[in-house]
Order: structure tokens, then C-alpha cells, then sequence
């Protein structure tokens, strides 16, 4: 699929369970009824929606027609309440995903975390059954016990991550619907491998909803 500009960058709040969350919505230009909700690090170390994997993510998904919703966990830049262990942050992503599907009802949700977000979403996939989920390093356990996907996944690794273990992570995600990608040579940021974690995100992408 050609890539196409999306449209212009829309800045908005959600209602929250104790407060407002800031976030931002980027409809695809050529969109085919699926929206992302991107999960950003951990807040506590300077994560939020505005990080660079997250935009490598994001690229992605808007270049295969997929619109995105990313927002900042609650106590990050302008979202109000406070750092809650992980557990409040699950009703962040529902509070967003609610907001995604009463603005477009029958669309369809991809669940995508990087690092602590990739915990907090795997934590948050019963409540909202989405239709797959695409994690770059997640923090496997950070919350103690957590199931393994249910729907079709993408699973991007970094050879030399220095948070999460790439082996044990892969050993973790053994379903058959789970697709696990590991990035030779980079670090737990993916610096200087953003192009490729972006690659691997379109074709997983076009071989999940495409072909």
C-alpha cells in the first residue's frame, strides 16, 4: 500500500476515570475502519506519547491506512491524576478506547505498547478484546501475572535490550498467533533502528488485514 498523508494532527482530552487525560488523534488518509491506541513507557522515566518508537509505530499504522489515538498515561504532561502502579493506568487505555469507539462505533481497535506500555496493554486486552496487538519491548510481569495474547500479535524485540530480556520474552510469547520479531545490534530504544521497526510493523500489518 502506497503511503498516504494523514490528516492534520488533532489535539483533544478524554474523560478519564479521576481526571482528563491529553491525547492526540491522527485520522489515516485512506482509512479502513481500524484505529490504534498507542500505550507510552513508563511515566515514572519519562515516558509519554511523544516518544520516538512510539512514532516509528505510528508511521506504520498510519501508512496502512490504520488511524491512532495516542495520550498520555494519567500525571503525564497535561493528563490530570497521578502515577498509579500500572493499575490505574488500565483504565486509562479503556477510557481512551471507549472514546475511540463512541466517536466511530463498529471500529475496530489495535492495541499497541511499548515497554511499560506493552504491560499495561497486555493487561488491558480482556476488557477490551481488540482485534490485535503490536508490542515493541514490553515489560512482560511488570504487573505480576499476565496472559499472553488472545487475538493476533506482533512482538518486536531488541537483541541488546538492557530492561527486557529478549530470550526470556520470546520464550514467553510461544502462541501461534503471536509473531515475534527480534532487532539485531540496538538497545532498548531502538536508536538508530527506528526505519526497521517501522518495516516490520507495515508487513505484519499486511499480512494481518491485507492479504
Amino acid at each position: 500500500m502506497a503511503y498516504q498523508e494523514s490528516q492534520p494532527l488533532k489535539d483533544l482530552f478524554v474523560d478519564g476515570a479521576i481526571g482528563r487525560l491529553e491525547a492526540r488523534y491522527s485520522e489515516a488518509a485512506s482509512a479502513v475502519g481500524l484505529t490504534a491506541v498507542l500505550c507510552h513507557p513508563h511515566p515514572q522515566f519519562g515516558g509519554t506519547m511523544n516518544d520516538q518508537v512510539l512514532g516509528a509505530l505510528e508511521t506504520a499504522l498510519l501508512a496502512s491506512g490504520i488511524s491512532s489515538l495516542r495520550f498520555n498515561f494519567r500525571g503525564v504532561g497535561r493528563s490530570e491524576g497521578k502515577y498509579s502502579d500500572g493499575v490505574g493506568e488500565i483504565d486509562d487505555v479503556v477510557a481512551v478506547t471507549t472514546w475511540v469507539r463512541e466517536k466511530s462505533v463498529g471500529e475496530r481497535i489495535i492495541l499497541v505498547g511499548y515497554s511499560f506500555g506493552g504491560a499495561v496493554a497486555l493487561s488491558a486486552q480482556a476488557l477490551l478484546v481488540p482485534e490485535c496487538m503490536i508490542l515493541a519491548a514490553p515489560a512482560v510481569g511488570m504487573f505480576g501475572q499476565q496472559d499472553s495474547p488472545t487475538v493476533p500479535s506482533l512482538v518486536v524485540l531488541a537483541e541488546n535490550d538492557q530492561f527486557v530480556s529478549a530470550d526470556s520474552t520470546k520464550d514467553w510469547f510461544d502462541a501461534p498467533n503471536t509473531r515475534v520479531e527480534q532487532i539485531a545490534d540496538t538497545d532498548h530504544f531502538f536508536l538508530g533502528h527506528h526505519d526497521q521497526v517501522t518495516k516490520i510493523v507495515r508487513e505484519f500489518l499486511k499480512t494481518t488485514f491485507i492479504d
